[in-house]
């Protein structure tokens, strides 16, 4: 594991780099963390409090965000291309880029319309007990791509065991296929965090056997990637990189190779065990600072994506009688003038100037790379 600021020749010897698990149009992302990531900031937490209360006043309930939901900007070329070009532009080398939306794989056949050799790759939502995992799975073979997706979903709709065990060890026997498990200490359904871990060591106890790397995530705090390390080492298993890019800043890590296809890549993890992973500069930003920006990406507008330009087009709402519905069937004109305020707040403190402060009053990223 290197890191680019630390070695900025760390790719000298390296003749491809590798994209893992990056998020287009396709994928629907919770909104549930927003509270979490305001509560960094006091000031506008407090202001997002007052309009939650001012619905509870109207309606009876608070904003309910874990019924919102929302679409990455970028459709699938757009994405391929922001990873490949930073690729090219800044390591100077060639890019091999798997598109991973949750439990979804148009993005992949889209780019395989337009010529682009893009793997069939998504990231499986996999219910366990109490918390979710998630998996990447990378370069499914084209002609039964469709039918391990089916039986993905049919398994995330009604978790049965067998299923699980069963679609693992078909997917372990395809010998071109790496399966990730992604982000391992991230628990989506918000248990406590040793009531997770209790079940992630279940899970690997059960199911480690196809799991061929676990992540290192370019989202997630560095001592969340430093526990994964520790937890790789006493499973055997190889870490590897997973940027989880979902807007406009390109991944914050990678992984380094002189393979030159995804199946030649896949066998060095595979049967050689060999991961290089590259933490970017990106990486090295507060999280805190990382997450806003994120935030920023999510609502600003994007004049030229006709039919998804604003946010309250991208954003869902899960109506407890009208069903799923875009935010604009509420508010055509873009919210109440509070939530306009706050959404230029958010633009504020993403811009590089604030960002620049937040690095010196927050402190950088702890290091993980050597």
């Amino acid at each position: 594991m290197q890191s680019l600021w630390r070695n900025p020749s760390a790719a000298k010897d390296a003749a491809t780099g590798v994209s893992l698990h990056s998020h287009t149009m396709h994928s629907r992302e919770s909104l549930d963390f927003i509270p979490r990531v305001l509560a960094m900031f006091p000031p506008i937490a407090r202001r997002v409090h007052r309009i939650s209360e001012r619905r509870r006043a109207e309606t009876g309930s608070p904003v309910a965000f874990h019924r919102a939901f929302w679409r990455p900007p970028l459709h699938a070329q757009a994405a391929w291309e922001l990873e490949a070009g930073q690729i090219r532009k800044n390591l100077g080398l060639q890019p091999l880029v798997s598109i991973t939306d949750h439990d979804d794989l148009e993005a992949c056949a889209d780019l395989r319309m337009l010529g682009i050799p893009a793997p069939f790759s998504l990231e499986w939502t996999v219910p366990f007990g109490p918390t979710v995992f998630h998996i990447g799975v990378h370069n499914l073979p084209a002609e039964q791509a469709r039918t391990f997706a089916a039986g993905i979903a049919r398994y995330t709709a009604d978790p049965q065991p067998a299923l699980l065990a069963e679609l693992l060890a078909a997917l372990d026997a395809l010998p071109d296929v790496l399966l990730v498990l992604n982000h391992p200490f991230c628990c989506e359904l918000r248990l406590p965090r040793a009531a997770h871990v209790e079940l992630l060591l279940q899970f690997l106890w059960q199911h480690s056997a196809w799991i061929h790397a676990l992540e290192l995530n370019g989202l997630q705090p560095a001592s969340d990637n430093c526990a994964t390390i520790q937890l790789a080492a006493d499973w055997n298993l190889p870490v590897i990189s997973g940027g989880d890019r979902h807007c406009l800043e390109p991944n914050a890590n990678l992984n380094l190779t002189n393979a030159t296809t995804f199946a030649a890549f896949v066998d060095e993890v595979r049967r050689d065990r060999l991961s290089r992973v590259l933490f970017l500069p990106q990486y090295r930003e507060p999280i805190a600072a990382r997450y806003i920006e994120f935030i920023w990406h999510a609502v600003r507008n994007f004049p030229d994506f006709p039919g998804r330009a604003r946010w309250v087009d991208r954003v869902f709402y899960d109506h407890e009688l009208r069903g799923e519905l875009p935010v604009a069937a509420f508010w055509p004109e873009g919210g109440p003038r509070a939530l306009r305020y706050f959404i230029s707040a958010v633009g504020f403190l993403a811009s590089p100037q604030i960002r620049a402060t937040l690095r010196l009053a927050i402190g950088e990223q702890d290091q993980v790379g050597a």
